[in-house]
């Protein structure tokens, strides 16, 4: 019997994004030595463009199981033996000085790609990675790893991590798209031809799934945009626009590393894009408008109107969280406000307006780092820094 700890082996996970788990033919691993440089590769080798058959897409998995010390000879064996029974191949190697524990990827072409993972089995028998801990004793989660590469090469799968599972460069991308102004009116107009007149390329797709197209469908004369939202960010507005529904927008990673944009209920997707980001200086140098003097005199305006009129006064958007009031039973246009002849900031006088609407106002910025209004209810979670 060859000594593991001496000896290497070559992981090599052949598959398709709808095939979740080969099974292993017949459960044992074939070995081939190599007097040169003392590996032994169990398995087939990864393939190579043009072997694919018909799948329509192919992830080559390579892992190397580095190990540091004496004594994880035995455990390495049985990670062996269990990459082995997901009829896969593993090499177990003494560490180098170069050794960079990760998990990277390259594309050979549209259709084949090849991941290559490195991590260290520790004297416990653990295979340690950059980002978590793997246990033989929870395989589980060791196949469930195994078919997130499988599916979604090395970043994983994309559910619970941040930033919607994206890359810096592949964030930047969308972020890029969504912080271009909008440039059509939307005020009374169907969500269908407001969504349509979005700037989105073709590589990041608007996709609305199944329940958000019945949701839109079933709201019937009530799925228009009730507020304008020209020249706020697409990304703002698409979010604002969509809450008015209840539904949400959010990047989606396929896959095969193309990134859709997801329409969905928020039912469906509670991570969705926010309206608007929480602003990290304080509000002279965020919005300086808001805190200068004004006359004021108002007799039993709407607050609706109101609203409208602070606007186009200031030149910043005020945009209205209509599903989160609503579902407060709050109609600002039932809302009149009254407010004597005088001098006053118009941050709080706005915040005197809402109040009586058991609402206020928060000052975010959208996705190209401009101000805006955004009146939530009152006990709405806090987004923005006070002052």
């Amino acid at each position: 019997m060859r000594t593991l700890a001496a000896c290497g082996l070559c992981l090599v996970v052949l598959t398709t994004p709808d095939l979740l788990l080969a099974q292993a033919g017949s459960g044992k691993s074939r070995g081939k030595s190599s007097l040169k440089d003392g590996i032994t590769t169990y398995g087939d080798p990864p393939l190579k463009p043009g072997q694919g058959g018909k799948r329509t897409h192919t992830t080559n998995i390579e892992i190397e199981l580095v190990t540091t010390g004496e004594g994880v000879g035995t455990k390495a064996r049985d990670w062996a033996d269990l990459f082995s029974r997901l009829e896969t191949v593993v090499t177990v190697r003494n560490s180098r000085v170069e050794d960079k524990l990760g998990v990277t990827e390259t594309k050979v072409n549209n259709s084949l790609r090849n991941v290559h993972v490195v991590g260290v089995i520790d004297p416990k028998g653990r295979l340690i990675l950059p980002d978590q801990v793997l246990s033989l004793e929870d395989s589980s989660k060791v196949t469930n790893w195994v078919k997130d590469l499988r599916m979604y090469g090395a970043q994983g799968n994309p559910k619970g991590q941040p930033v919607w599972g994206l890359t810096k460069e592949q964030f930047a991308t969308i972020h890029a798209t969504l912080k271009k102004p909008l440039t059509v009116e939307t005020k009374d107009v169907p969500v269908s031809q407001v969504v349509a007149g979005f700037e989105i390329p073709p590589e990041h797709p608007l996709v609305f799934t199944q329940a958000a197209t019945r949701a839109l469908k079933d709201r019937g004369e009530n799925a228009r945009v009730a507020q304008s939202f020209k020249g706020v960010s697409q990304g703002t507005a698409l979010a604002a626009l969509l809450a008015d529904q209840g539904l949400g927008f959010r990047p989606r990673r396929l896959p095969d590393g193309k990134i859709e944009l997801s329409v969905a209920t928020r039912d469906e997707a509670r991570d969705v894009w926010p309206v608007g980001w929480p602003r990290q200086a304080e509000l002279p140098a965020t919005a300086p408008a808001l805190l200068q003097f004004k006359a004021i005199d108002l007799d039993e305006e709407p607050l609706d109107d109101l609203l409208d009129g602070v606007s186009e006064a200031l030149q910043m958007p005020v945009l209205i969280d209509r599903a989160g009031l609503e579902a407060k039973h709050i109609n600002l246009s039932d809302v009149k406000i009254t407010f004597p002849l005088k001098k006053a900031t118009w941050i709080s006088a706005l915040k005197e307006f809402t109040f009586k609407a058991k609402a206020r106002p928060d000052v975010l910025l959208d996705d190209a780092g401009q101000p805006f209004l955004y009146i939530v209810p009152l006990d709405a979670p806090a987004r923005a820094p006070k002052g």
